[in-house]
């Protein structure tokens, strides 16, 4: 064997694997918007961008809203990527994350999904039903989610969110997404 590649590994000890180089490429774009984001004076993204599902987030995103998605989240054991609405930089975060679920919470994150008119798009989540998976694209569901700031306040309103929020747990007991 000639000098350098002995062993299993070919020569490759050191490398990282395609799976990992793309988590790291992923978790840096993720962090070069979250850095305009804050730049441009917008609420920060939160959670893993590789998990395979984003929410849309409807502003203004305060931390209240982010302590209760985090809670909501948890509680169906999903971990998720959530990004504010209405930056005009959506596009680009979907292409970052490429999500197998995308979740809109409040109808001003789905004005603003339907606004970018995704080309892959198969409906659009003005036509779904609020607390009902669909399919968006070939590789993406959809959800479509009442606002979640007024469910912070109002028990109706909480009680509405949550049913909705439920259509997650699906995919969360089947290993995510």
């Amino acid at each position: 064997m000639p000098p350098g590649n002995s062993g299993p590994d070919n020569g490759r000890k050191g490398r990282r694997s395609a799976a990992t180089e793309h988590r790291a490429k992923t978790a840096n774009e993720a962090a070069r918007i979250a850095r305009k984001l804050k730049k441009d004076g917008h609420a920060p993204p939160f959670g893993d961008a590789t998990s395979g599902v984003m929410l849309v987030v409807e502003s203004p995103v305060g931390p209240r809203v982010v302590d209760a998605l985090r809670r909501s989240l948890d509680s169906v054991g999903l971990d998720a990527y959530a990004v504010p609405s209405s930056t005009g930089l959506l596009r680009e975060m979907l292409l970052v994350a490429e999500p197998s679920i995308l979740v809109a919470v409040g109808p001003d994150a789905t004005r603003e999904i339907d606004s970018i008119q995704y080309p892959l798009a198969r409906r659009q989540f003005s036509d779904a039903t609020v607390g009902a998976l669909f399919t968006w694209t070939a590789g993406t569901a959809g959800l479509s989610l009442p606002p979640l700031a007024p469910a912070l306040d109002n028990e109706a309103a909480k009680k509405r969110f949550w049913r909705a929020f439920l259509a997650l747990r699906e995919p969360a007991m089947a290993g995510g997404a």
